[in-house]
C-alpha cells in the first residue's frame, strides 16, 4: 500500500474513532523488548522502559492470556535494584505499600502484570517474566500472533523495539520462517539471527505492536498442539490489513470500503498530506537550527567526496533517495558519454511535438571511474541497436532491470558510507539516523554539507563574481543536481555570470534530459521494487509493518500504563 494511501485509513481514523487528547505527568520514551523462544514453546521476555513518570501509584500491562498461557518468574528492576515480588497484588495499595513491588492482578480478561512506581522522576524498568505454552504447534508450522504492546495504553511510548531469538542460538532467517508487523508505522525483519519490529514514527494510543512469526516444523517441539493449521492462523490476522492474501478478497474490499467512506465524508486532502509534512516540517526546523552554527560552506563538502555527501543528506533527508543516478547520468553528458538529441514530430493535426533524446556515444575509458563504467554499461542494454535512449525502452527496462538500477545507487552509498565510518561520523548506524548520533566529526561533516547546500541556494548572493566558481561551475551544478536545486543555481549562475549563459542554456538542456531520464529509471525501478517488496512482505519476507490487522493475538490486550 503506498503511503498516500496509509495516510487516508490513519486521518479516518483520527478523525473518527480518536477521543480528546488529554494531558498527562507521565511519560515512556522507550521500550525495548527481547523475547527468547525456548524448544517447549516457552516464551521469556524482558521488557525495559524508560520514561518520566510523576504521578499515580503503578504501571500496569494488562494480557489477554488463555488458560494455557501462564506466567510465571515476574521480576522488576530499577536503577536502584529489584522488586519483591508479592503473591496477591492489590492495586488500591497506597503508593508507599506498592513501592519496590510487583504482582500480578487477575480480572475478568485475563490479568495484568503489575508493579509500583516507587518513586517519582526519570525512572528505568526492566520487567521480566516467563509465558507457557505461547509458540503453539499447528499441522504444517510452529508460530504465534503475540502482542507485545497495547493499544490503548494511557501512557504511551515513543519508540518500540522487540527483538526475538530462539534461547538455544539457532537462527531465524527467511529460510527458515516467515514474520509480519501488525498495529504500527514502522519495520519487522530478520536481524542478526532473530526477528527485528521497531516503530519509525511515535505510537498513538489506537497502535499497538504485534508481530506474527511461524517457524519451519523441527526447529522448536512445543507442548501446545493445535489441532488446525497455521494458515487459520495468518488468514484471521490478514484481516484488515493491507497484506495480500492469496485465499480471500476480504481484505482489499474492507479497505477499498474505508477509502471510500472516508472520501465520501469530504476529508480535505491537504489533511492527507499535510501529516508527512508536518513531520517533514519539525525534521526541517531541527536541521535549520543545526545549520545555523556552520553558516556557508565554499568548497565541495566532504573532501570531494560526492558519494559521502549523497550517503550524509540521505540519511538527513537532504538528499532523496537515487539523485546519485541523476548526477552520475549528468557525469556521463559531461564526459561526452552522452549526448542530447533533438527530435520533432508531426502528430495529430500537424501538432509538432519536440523531445530531447540521449544518445550514447561511447565510453571514455580513459577519463571513466568505476561508477561511470557500471553505469554507462547499463544504459547501453537500455538503449538498444540504434543507441538511444528513448522513453518507453527505458520504461521496460527499469521495470525488468531494476536490481542493476539499485545495485549502482547503493554503490555510492556504501562507499560513502565507508568513508564516514573512517571519519567516526556517527555513534550508532541504525536507521532513520538523528542529529543526537553525530559525533564531533560527523557534525562537522554535515554542517559542510549543509553550509554548502545553503551556498548554492544563495549562489547569485554569496559568490564572488570572477573567482574560483567560475572554472568549477559543471561541478557545481552536479552538487546542485544532487541536492534537487540544479535548476535555481543555473539561473543564480546566468545572473553572476551573463558571458556563461550561451553554455549554460545548452548545459541546462543537458541537466534537464538527464534529470528527465533518470526520473523515469528511477520511478519505474521503484515500481518494481515496491510490487516485489509487497509479495516478499505478505509471504513473511518482512518489510514495513501493516497499521491494520493482527486480529486473534494473544498475549498483551488493550489499555495499561500508569494510574
Amino acid at each position: 500500500m503506498g503511503k498516500r494511501v496509509r495516510y487516508l485509513v490513519l486521518c479516518f481514523v483520527l478523525l473518527f474513532f480518536l477521543p480528546l487528547p488529554t494531558l498527562a505527568a507521565n511519560r515512556v520514551n522507550t521500550i525495548d523488548i527481547q523475547a527468547v523462544i525456548y524448544e517447549d514453546g516457552s516464551m521469556y521476555i524482558v521488557q525495559d522502559w524508560v520514561g518520566s513518570f510523576e504521578e499515580g501509584t503503578e504501571v500496569y500491562i494488562p494480557m489477554n492470556g488463555p488458560d494455557y498461557l501462564t506466567i510465571s518468574e515476574l521480576k522488576v528492576f530499577d536503577q536502584k535494584g529489584g522488586y519483591e515480588t508479592v503473591p496477591h497484588w492489590n492495586i488500591d495499595w497506597s503508593f508507599e505499600e506498592k513501592a519496590r513491588k510487583c504482582g500480578i492482578n487477575y480480572t475478568d480478561s485475563g490479568y495484568e502484570i503489575c508493579f509500583g512506581i516507587s518513586q517519582y522522576g526519570e525512572n528505568r524498568y526492566a520487567i521480566e517474566y516467563k509465558l507457557d505454552n505461547a509458540v503453539g504447534g499447528y499441522t504444517d508450522r510452529d508460530g504465534v500472533n503475540f502482542r507485545f504492546v497495547n493499544d490503548g495504553m494511557n501512557t504511551i511510548p515513543t519508540d518500540v523495539k522487540v527483538e526475538i531469538r530462539l534461547a538455544d542460538g539457532t537462527p531465524i532467517t527467511d529460510e527458515t520462517a516467515d514474520v509480519w508487523g501488525f498495529g504500527y508505522t514502522g519495520e519487522v525483519e530478520f536481524a542478526d539471527g532473530g526477528i527485528l519490529a521497531y516503530t519509525t514514527t511515535p505510537l498513538t494510543a489506537e497502535n499497538h505492536v504485534t508481530v506474527m512469526f511461524a517457524l519451519d516444523k523441527g526447529i522448536l517441539s512445543p507442548s501446545r498442539q493445535e489441532p488446525g493449521s497455521f494458515e487459520e492462523v495468518r488468514e484471521k490476522a490478514f484481516q484488515g490489513s493491507d497484506y495480500d492474501y492469496s485465499g480471500s478478497g476480504e481484505e482489499a474490499s474492507l479497505f477499498s470500503v474505508i477509502v471510500t467512506f472516508v472520501l465520501s465524508f469530504g476529508i480535505p486532502l491537504g489533511l492527507v498530506i499535510g501529516i508527512p509534512r508536518i513531520k517533514k516540517k519539525r525534521e526541517e526546523k531541527k536541521r535549520q537550527r543545526f545549520a545555523e552554527k556552520f553558516g556557508y560552506f565554499r568548497e565541495l563538502p566532504n573532501e570531494g567526496n560526492q558519494s559521502a555527501t549523497y550517503a550524509l543528506g540521505k540519511m538527513f533527508n537532504i538528499c532523496e533517495d537515487g539523485a546519485i543516478l541523476a548526477t552520475g547520468m549528468l557525469r556521463l553528458v559531461q564526459l561526452g558519454c552522452l549526448s542530447p538529441v533533438e527530435s520533432r514530430e508531426v502528430g495529430f493535426m500537424g501538432r509538432v511535438k519536440e523531445t530531447v533524446s540521449l544518445r550514447l556515444t561511447g565510453s571514455r575509458h580513459d577519463q571513466m571511474n568505476e561508477y561511470d563504467e557500471y553505469l554507462y554499461t547499463v544504459l547501453e542494454g537500455a538503449a538498444g541497436p540504434d543507441a538511444t535512449l528513448q522513453a518507453r525502452e527505458l520504461e521496460r527496462f527499469a521495470n525488468r532491470n531494476d536490481k542493476l538500477l539499485r545495485a549502482y545507487i547503493e554503490k555510492h552509498e556504501s562507499t560513502g558510507k565507508v568513508y564516514l565510518k573512517q571519519k567516526h561520523c556517527l555513534k550508532r548506524w541504525n536507521i532513520p539516523v538523528k542529529l543526537t548520533n553525530l559525533t564531533p566529526a560527523g557534525e562537522q561533516e554535515l554542517g559542510q554539507l549543509m553550509g554548502f547546500k545553503k551556498y548554492l541556494e544563495d549562489f547569485s548572493l554569496v559568490a564572488e563574481r570572477g573567482v574560483k566558481e567560475m572554472p568549477i561551475w559543471r561541478e557545481l551544478l552536479s552538487y546542485a543536481m544532487l541536492f534537487g536545486i540544479a535548476d535555481q543555481v543555473a539561473r543564480q549562475m546566468k545572473e553572476l555570470y551573463p558571458e556563461l549563459s550561451l553554455e549554460l542554456d545548452d548545459y541546462s538542456q543537458s541537466m534537464a534530459a538527464a534529470y528527465s531520464y533518470h526520473h523515469l529509471l528511477y520511478s519505474n525501478m521503484k515500481k518494481a521494487e515496491e510490487e516485489r517488496l509487497q509479495k516478499k512482505r505478505s509471504g513473511g519476507g518482512g518489510g514495513f509493518a501493516s497499521l491494520g490487522g493482527g486480529g486473534g493475538s494473544i498475549g498483551g490486550g488493550s489499555g495499561g500504563g500508569t494510574r
